[in-house]
């Protein structure tokens, strides 16, 4: 080795680096999600103690049902695939630059980590980054694995998440019944009286969501890992056979599973199957996404989405904020007062909302704003922010 060359400086990743499906994944993801978090933010439902709603007017249960079948735990699912996908390309990005991802990554996921503790104490009590940005420093020890360590370790945590689901209930019975005490203090709460609600009871549910959660994101990580070491989203169109079938067999397999699993009483079967249809029916929707993207009318409906993914952490952040100001009784006090079909309507304009301020903030800015400023403390160097229209 050459020890007078000067060091390669890692920058920030450029616009021509970016993989173009990512960011229409994640896109869509942001919307998947903001469907299922909207009912958390305008009901106690997520909250521990809740008890369902049964008496429903047939359109809210129509919903209801639809979000429970193609929503839930499908994008949360997708979301973290994506996360470990670009552990991977971050990875390799370093590498070709002949530098190590410990020289930056611990730090950016701290920073990942404050800003979910922020996101969690003033907004949103069941926010994900802090469980993504504590997994990161755990990913990070098989950073060196080999792809086929990477699948067995991801069956194992795949099966050790199915077993702490069966200890659900008795976990749940350790935490306070906050769903009561929830309801009052989002329904007539002030601003302060909500971020002590979320400061004081954010940690316990946290510790619920570790006990809960922690195995299935990280099996989810590393597929992604391992997805991105195989640049398996790299070049699309010579991976279209892989997606067609991806596609037509996780589709089918998906949506009976998850009709299958209403009909299921036995807590060892409803949790196997929902795993199970969760992973067939986020990989029929990341492989339709592809297949999609690879038409010439896809790639038009489609770039919208890319730019939402784009500033993913920024739409993510600024979803809790809205639905914040909606539903909590310091703003619109909207809580506990709109039905399923309501909430998913009020997602959909929220999302469609963020697709014009996407587009139109990337038109003019290289990165959102929490992402600029992710990036800033993560190399430790200002990256450019306004786009030059020369």
């Amino acid at each position: 080795m050459n020890n007078s060359q000067p060091a390669t400086v890692l920058q920030p990743v450029n616009i021509s680096e970016r993989i173009h499906i990512l960011d229409i994944l994640r896109g869509f993801a942001v919307f998947g999600i903001l469907v299922v978090n909207i009912i958390g933010f305008a009901t106690p439902t997520y909250l521990p103690g809740a008890i369902s709603n049964t008496n429903l007017l047939w359109y809210d249960a129509l919903v209801d049902s639809a979000v429970l079948y193609l929503a839930d735990g499908k994008f949360f699912t997708i979301f973290s695939f994506l996360f470990g996908l670009g552990f991977a390309v971050q990875i390799a990005r370093a590498e070709g630059k002949g530098r190590s991802i410990m020289s930056f990554y611990p730090r950016r996921l701290l920073v990942l980590l404050i800003i979910g503790v922020l996101h969690a104490v003033l907004f949103w009590v069941e926010d994900i980054l802090r469980l993504y940005a504590l997994l990161g420093f755990a990913l990070l020890a098989f950073r060196t694995r080999s792809n086929r360590e990477l699948a067995a370790w991801a069956g194992l945590f795949i099966t050790l998440s199915y077993i702490l689901s069966l200890a659900v209930p008795a976990l749940t019975a350790k935490v306070p019944n906050l769903a009561l005490l929830g309801s009052e203090v989002y329904r007539t709460g002030s601003f302060w009286q909500v971020v002590q609600f979320q400061a004081r009871w954010g940690i316990p549910i946290f510790i619920l969501e570790m006990q809960v959660q922690a195995c299935s994101v990280m099996a989810l990580f590393l597929l992604g890992l391992l997805a991105g070491r195989l640049k398996v989203f790299e070049n699309l169109p010579q991976q279209r056979v892989l997606f067609q079938s991806a596609f037509w067999l996780s589709l089918p397999l998906g949506l009976s599973l998850n009709l299958l699993h209403h009909q299921l009483e036995a807590p060892w079967q409803t949790s196997l199957v929902f795993i199970v249809a969760a992973l067939n029916l986020s990989t029929a929707y990341i492989s339709g996404l592809c297949l999609l993207s690879l038409t010439p009318h896809g790639t038009r409906w489609l770039t919208p989405l890319s730019q939402v993914g784009r500033m993913a952490l920024t739409n993510y952040v600024l979803q809790s904020v809205i639905c914040s100001l909606l539903f909590n009784g310091y703003g619109l006090g909207w809580y506990e007062k709109v039905g399923s079909a309501g909430l998913l309507g009020i997602a959909i304009g929220i999302y469609l909302a963020q697709v014009w301020f996407s587009h139109w903030w990337m038109s003019h800015f290289l990165f959102g704003p929490l992402e600029w400023i992710w990036r800033w403390l993560t190399y430790l160097q200002k990256p450019p922010f306004r786009r030059s229209h020369a």
